[in-house]
């Protein structure tokens, strides 16, 4: 994952008028809030007008005493988000700039002084933004302020939920449960433990968000659905950290676990409509809305890879060595080439290639229909993530054109939306990298076969053509036409991210090689490790 280096602007404040406020408030809301992600609910529409208010005028409007410099900065975060999800451009990051800084110099002049829920929800959007910014690690310390600050205040304590008013309940749910969604979601693409500790405070009652409007119905939906799958993917995490990440029973339970919740998803989450012509003119609320669809099938379909994808690359690595890993079947009448096909493992593996063909297609449908994703940072890394999972099936997979065709998706989508992000365009330059392998890997596999038969048997009849394309016709390209092979190469597979740790500790020991030797020899025992070990 790129670090990049953010250079605070020496230029004066840019001043924007409301309407350019409220443009770039739309993209923010499409990126993260609840009418659009799902992922964070941390402002209500009187609150952004007040603040809207608040800053327009340098804080010189009559507002409540509860509006301060925290809150303002709060949303001079939420239209850095915004501009950072348009295309690169230089006003673009002027303006994302201008206003990122701002955000940060009000942070850090008392926070150690202040501890309140405005300053919980400051870093978790200045946490948001570093990760669409690709500052992995600055991303990973201020989503720590806020989790740190939330427990201080004992949001995760339902206990102090009990006699308060309703708004100020519903804002306290309202920023722990964004709080969660982002630790639990960012906590696989950064590549660190998790900052929340796992606790019953985040089952509150269903009237936490009190509102009416047939949008705001849709973004308690979104919403809620995520704090609901987050809660699921923090009990996986749980369950595959006791080390035994190959047991059959535990998969199946989590999977039946996500089926249920996928199985209650309201309609509105399930459907949406293109109208022919449309294309890129779908107003902000249309969206939002989309977007919003596609972040909670994405939750799913990560989750459902995230529990079947050690199953996948144990099958497929018992194809390679042409034998079952001695972990999974014991019984020697078993470990034939189709009772391996037949056996749990292998279905389990399916399952998991098709939640990420799933996942590409559904954004490649979106994208087909003209929709622009622009720079969503959660969303770029699970492609990212499904296309690793897509390229290893065609690595050492059977031939699929399902799944290669998905694999030209999923980069087809980071090819677009690198036009917004560094992050998409490193996560291109891998999977083309990846794809040159596999095209290198398999024309190996056919010359081996080639002169593995020629010692047996002769082509008799060769069609040609003209002398010029004879070299192009031929069957067979000669031996030392043949290109090649690096005598390693690197596979990534973790989820999200080239550099993902593959536990919950913060410990990096993805050395996932596999090496392929002259006589042509995997030696796939890293990557075993790999799969072998938590998440």
């Amino acid at each position: 994952m790129l670090d990049a280096e953010i250079t605070p602007s020496g230029a004066a404040e840019l001043e924007s008028s409301p309407e350019e406020i409220y443009s770039l408030l739309d993209s923010y809301f499409e990126a993260v809030r609840t009418p659009s992600s799902g992922l964070l609910d941390l402002f209500t529409a009187d609150e952004v007008d007040l603040l809207i208010s608040y800053i327009v005028t340098n804080g010189q409007a009559s507002s409540p005493p509860s509006i301060t410099e925290i809150d303002a900065a709060s949303l001079y975060t939420a239209l850095a988000i915004g501009a950072q999800v348009r295309p690169l451009g230089d006003l673009s990051s002027r303006i994302e700039l201008d206003y990122f800084c701002r955000a940060q110099r009000v942070a850090f002049e008392n926070m150690l002084t202040s501890q309140n829920l405005s300053m919980v929800r400051l870093f978790i959007l200045l946490a948001f933004y570093m990760i669409g910014a690709c500052r992995r690690n600055t991303a990973s310390i201020y989503l720590g302020i806020a989790a740190r600050t939330a427990i201080v205040l004992s949001l995760h304590n339902p206990a102090n939920y009990q006699n308060i008013d309703t708004e100020e309940y519903n804002k306290r749910i309202r920023i722990w449960d964004s709080l969660r969604n982002v630790d639990i979601l960012s906590s696989f693409i950064l590549g660190k433990p998790r900052n929340l500790p796992t606790t019953l405070g985040n089952e509150k009652d269903d009237h936490a968000h009190v509102n009416s409007g047939t949008m705001v119905q849709y973004s308690q939906a979104a919403f809620s659905e995520i704090v609901k799958a987050c809660s699921l993917l923090e009990n996986i995490v749980d369950k595959l950290s006791t080390g035994n990440m190959l047991h059959i029973p535990t998969a199946e339970v989590l999977l039946q676990q996500f089926r249920r919740w996928s199985q209650s998803l309201p309609p509105v989450l399930l459907r949406f409509t293109f109208h022919p012509g449309e294309g890129a003119s779908l107003d902000p609320v249309d969206r939002q809305m989309l977007v919003g669809n596609i972040h909670v099938s994405c939750v799913y379909y990560f989750s459902v890879i995230l529990i079947t994808r050690p199953f996948l690359i144990a099958y497929l690595l018992s194809r390679l060595r042409g034998r079952a890993p001695d972990q999974l079947i014991s019984d020697p009448d078993e470990a034939t080439d189709i009772n391996i096909k037949n056996n749990k493992v292998s279905k389990l593996g399916q399952v998991c290639v098709s939640s990420a063909m799933y996942m590409v297609n559904m954004c490649q449908t979106a994208k087909s229909s003209e929709f622009f994703f622009g720079n969503l940072c959660l969303l770029k890394a699970w492609i990212f993530g499904a296309a690793l999972v897509l390229g290893f099936a065609k690595f050492a997979g059977e031939p699929r054109k399902d799944i290669d065709d998905s694999f030209e998706n999923a980069r087809d989508i980071l090819d677009s939306i690198a036009l917004t992000s560094p992050q998409a365009t490193l996560y291109c330059e891998i999977l083309e990298s990846f794809a040159e392998g596999i095209q290198n890997y398999h024309s190996r596999i056919s010359t081996e076969i080639h002169h593995t038969v020629q010692h047996y048997m002769s082509q008799i009849l060769v069609f040609e053509t003209s002398q010029d394309d004879e070299m192009a016709n031929r069957p067979y390209a000669a031996e030392q036409d043949v290109p090649d092979i690096p005598s390693v190469f690197d596979l990534s597979i973790a989820l999200g991210d080239d550099t993902m740790p593959c536990n919950q500790t913060g410990k990096n020991n993805c050395d996932a090689s596999i090496v392929v030797t002259e006589d042509f020899l995997l030696d796939t025992e890293p990557l075993e490790r790999l799969f072998y070990s938590v998440e």
